[in-house]
Order: structure tokens, then sequence, then C-alpha cells
């Protein structure tokens, strides 16, 4: 008796190489995962052809470590797809309306004393992603222990905030920022010593700070992040605005952009301008209300320039607080036209 014959193959191993790429990049995510998981080659095969995905986002849940994920996103602004990264491996306890990650890390053969290292390391390789961020919405214990400190330290953003005000040690905040390498960082919290002041580099591009900003020791600020372009926070002092507007003018972070620094009732002229030459704006009243977040007509507007190169920045102060844009030639010729 003859056997019935089997199954043609897709023989996609088999593909020139640019087709492979094209076959690979318009499949399903889920496709795509379950094909990296069938050799290293395969998995080798998804890396090499770009599988491009628009946010990969590692969430720590506020106080539920069950319901720990990552996030792949297609399209900015929809998440797409969640895994589950709960630290039990009692179905029970695991997010129902997730994707299993257990499951999933169960088809990767890889070693790994954590199935959450081996999926977050798995999703990280085969993905070519434009933005990778994680957010921690809950104190760790201890932070260095963290399985995904074992896959990566570096993100696009660090995201440090829980929907209830989340409290900190400077310690815990410390222990984030000193081990974690981003281009922006979100921090919302409440820190538990108010007279603590952050002292090291963050070597970021954005520092945006939902709450008080008091925590951050400003002296040479500028110059420890030479790459910083936007510093948002509340309740700076005054002084050290005007000690902020000062470097800036003597030449450090010259790729600074903004600075927007709110305070209920405003900043006084007098403290942000002590010591400093102010100039008539060159920009029309439409153009500040286009760069200044919260632009006031009973506010005051002015221009400073560096020292080093004639650039000017534009600074507008009101009851709200103090609004700063380093005007660029690019970005004053978008203005002005």
């Amino acid at each position: 008796m003859e056997e019935p014959p089997k199954p043609p193959k897709f023989g996609l191993l088999k593909f020139p190489f640019p087709l492979r790429e094209q076959v690979i990049r318009n499949m399903e995510f889920m496709d795509v995962f379950h094909f990296s998981t069938l050799s290293k080659r395969s998995k080798n095969m998804v890396r090499s052809a770009k599988y491009q995905t628009y946010r990969i986002n590692f969430d720590f849940d506020d106080d539920d470590s069950s319901m720990d994920h990552v996030e792949v996103d297609f399209n900015e602004g929809r998440e797409d797809f969640k895994i589950s990264l709960s630290d039990s491996e009692d179905p029970s306890k695991r997010n129902p309306y997730r994707l299993d990650g257990l499951e999933l890390a169960n088809l990767i053969d890889e070693p790994s004393d954590d199935y959450r290292k081996k999926m977050s390391s798995h999703i990280l390789f085969i993905h070519h992603s434009k933005w990778t961020s994680v957010r921690f919405g809950r104190n760790f214990e201890h932070v260095n222990d963290l399985y995904l400190w074992d896959v990566t330290k570096q993100f696009d953003s660090v995201i440090l905030s829980g929907d209830d005000k989340l409290h900190i040690t400077p310690k815990y905040l410390q222990s984030i920022l000193n081990s974690t390498k981003a281009k922006k960082y979100t921090l919302d919290f409440k820190i538990e010593d108010i007279n603590f002041e952050y002292q090291e580099p963050l070597d970021c591009e954005q520092l945006i700070v939902v709450g008080t900003i008091q925590w951050l020791d400003t002296d040479n600020f500028l110059k420890r992040n030479p790459n910083l372009k936007l510093l948002q926070g509340k309740h700076l002092p005054g002084e050290k605005i005007n000690d902020l507007l000062k470097q800036w003018i003597n030449g450090e972070a010259v790729d600074l952009k903004e600075l927007v620094l709110l305070k209920g009732r405003g900043y006084p002229a007098d403290v942000i301008f002590d010591g400093i030459l102010t100039m008539e704006t060159k920009l029309t009243e439409d153009q500040v209300k286009r760069i200044s977040l919260c632009w006031n007509k009973d506010g005051k507007t002015v221009d400073i320039q560096r020292k080093i190169d004639g650039k000017l920045a534009t600074v507008h102060i009101n009851q709200s607080g103090c609004f700063v844009s380093m005007c660029n030639e690019k970005r004053l010729y978008k203005l002005q036209h």
C-alpha cells in the first residue's frame, strides 16, 4: 500500500535572503515569534530581517507583580500585544487577559533560571524597535537583583511612576538612575528625604519631572549633562533657574532646546534675571505663544544670549512659571514662515 504524499514544505530557509526578509517582515507578530523559536538559524534570520516594531515597553505594576508584562506595539498610541511576566508559575495567578509569557518561554530552546529573563531577552533580540522603555510602578527591595538587568539596562525611556503617588527613598532613586541609561527619564514620585540632592550625571536628552524637582542638585548641572535637550519640573527655586540660565550663557549644554519650570504664582523677574543681560525679544507675540507652554499676556518676555556663539534664548515668565526656548536658526525659520 502506497503511503499518502507528504504535504510540501514551505522552504523559507531556502529562499534568497532578500525574499526571506520580505516574507518575515510581513508576518504577523505571533507567526514571527513561533518561527523564531524553531532553531537558532530561524531566530537569527528574524533578527537579520529587522522585523520592525514601534515600541517595546516593560511594565512593573504598581503593587502586584502578577500584573507585570511586556508590551509590543506596532503603531504609536496603540497597545497591540501584552505578554505576562508574572513572577508566579501558578496559572491561576497570572493575568488571563494577556498572552502567557511562561507558555511562550517554554518554546524558546535556551537555558535560563528565570523564564521572564529568557522571554525578555528573546523579545529584544528578534525585534528592531524604534522605542524601548521600562516603567517602575513600585519599589523594589533589591532593584539590582531585577531579572531585566541581566538582559539590558539601556532604554530609550525610563519611567518611575505609579498610579498613586509613589514614595521612594533617595537610595532607591539612586539605584534606578545610576543603573540605567536612557535618552528620556520621566519621574513622578515623592522623595522621603526632602534634603536629598541628586548629584550624579544622567547623560540623558530629556528629563521630565512631574512632581517637585527640588531633589535635583543644579550646581554645574548642564556641564554634567551636556547632551540635555529638555528639562521640565516644578518648584525649582528661582535662584537655581538663574544659575541654569547662566550655565547656558557660559556655553554649557549647547544642544539644550527647552526649559519648562513650573511654579504656582510664578517667579519674580529680578531673581530670574539677576546678573543676566537681557534684551528685547526678536520674536513676535504670536511666535512666543507657539513656543511657550503657558503663555500669558501679562508675563514678561526677553531674549538672552550665549557668549560662545551669540545664539539666543527666549525667556517667558508669568504666574505659571518660567519657560525658556533656545531659538536656533532652524526653529526661528519655522516660526517665521
